[in-house]
């Protein structure tokens, strides 16, 4: 065998173990949680990025068997042997995250689960405007129109709040999800909402500032000509608690008028990862325990002990009212950030009052799931 022959096959050989091997240790990861911290990347990568993983095993794989077949060895069949065993692996995690889309009615396509959406996450909206200026700080929402409807008729209209600890992100955030609901016939709204400073808790003020984008949404309906009978309210983690809170507040009618003289009744309400029981997160024992207090610290002033009232007056479980729009809530099977058994608790009160609360749970997933 020559030289370059060798050269060019031991190269082969360290992409393709390049390749497959932090790939099998992420799926180990994601489901054996025994290295809490890399626990924590694990659960973020498999959920949005299995499709990558089977295909890297099916390349690492390839690769072992032309290797093997060209010059036998220990190394090649090892490589063969940990491909299979990735794309075994990978293969499981898969049918599993399918089989919970099918059971909950979605449809999913797995090749192009392939695409990169939070690199081209920097999709622009059709315009942006001022909807309030509390305390004379412009807060802005976007606007994404979708294609020309047939005469007379309106769009349903969605309300994204976005997530960030309550202290950080914007209204920008999600934008592909945004254009792809628009591109699917909704008008979509993202709103930007009073950020916590650790001189400025909002614990008071992001909801209020979420119901004036509602108002906004009521007094450009006709120009917008959105349907007010077809509002969804959404969000993501501190988004996805505004949106609950928010929304149940408005079908109560329980809104601070200052907003407007109109609040729209919200058909139904989607949360991802929503803070539920505020004093159980301070106590979630976690990884990420040390963030979570500090961004609860900002949004609330202190813990539990320094402002018990605070805390109880935006625990999502006092927000139960008779009034509440049909919600679902999206949850990661093994959030670092939020314990799950705090969204099934809320499902099952909620259920037990009449309320229409669903919860989804999906697996090998924290945090940060799509």
């Amino acid at each position: 065998m020559s030289t370059a022959f060798r050269l060019c096959r031991t190269g082969m050989m360290t992409i393709a173990w390049i390749m497959v091997l932090p790939c099998l240790l992420i799926l180990i990861g994601a489901v054996v949680p025994i290295i809490p911290w890399f626990r924590i990347y694990a659960l973020g990568v498999v959920p949005n990025h299995t499709s990558w993983l089977f295909l890297w095993g099916i390349v690492a794989l390839l690769i072992g068997l032309l290797a093997n077949s060209l010059f036998k060895s220990r190394a090649a069949i090892a490589l063969v042997a940990t491909a299979v065993v990735t794309i075994l692996a990978t293969t499981w995690v898969m049918l599993h995250l399918l089989y919970i889309a099918q059971v909950n009615g979605a449809r999913i396509n797995v090749v192009r689960a392939l695409d990169l959406r939070e690199v081209r996450d920097g999709a622009r909206p059709d315009e942006s405007r001022i909807y309030s200026r509390p305390g004379g700080e412009d807060l802005w929402l976007d606007i994404y129109h979708p294609a020309p409807n047939p005469a007379g008729t309106l769009s349903p209209v969605l309300i994204a709040v976005h997530g960030g600890g309550f202290f950080q992100g914007s209204r920008s955030f999600g934008a592909a999800n945004q254009r792809w609901f628009a591109d699917h016939g909704w008008t979509v709204i993202s709103i930007d909402y009073r950020l916590a400073r650790d001189d400025r808790p909002t614990w008071n003020l992001a909801t209020r500032d979420v119901q004036c984008a509602l108002a906004w949404t009521v007094a450009n309906a006709g120009a917008l000509r959105i349907d007010l009978d077809r509002v969804t309210l959404t969000g993501g983690s501190a988004g996805g608690s505004l949106a609950m809170a928010a929304g149940y507040l408005a079908n109560a009618k329980r809104t601070d008028p200052e907003c407007g003289p109109a609040i729209p009744h919200i058909a139904v309400v989607v949360a991802k990862a929503p803070l539920i029981d505020v004093i159980g997160s301070w106590y979630y024992a976690s990884e990420l325990r040390d963030e979570q207090r500090s961004y609860l610290t900002r949004y609330i002033g202190g813990s539990p002990r320094d402002y018990p009232d605070r805390y109880a007056a935006i625990d999502l479980r006092h927000f139960q009212f008779p009034s509440n729009p049909p919600t679902l809530i999206l949850g990661g099977a093994s959030d670092p950030l939020l314990s799950a058994e705090a969204g099934g608790d809320f499902v099952r009160k909620g259920n037990a009052a009449g309320l229409e609360v669903h919860q989804i749970l999906f697996p090998y997933s924290g945090h940060d799931f799509n």
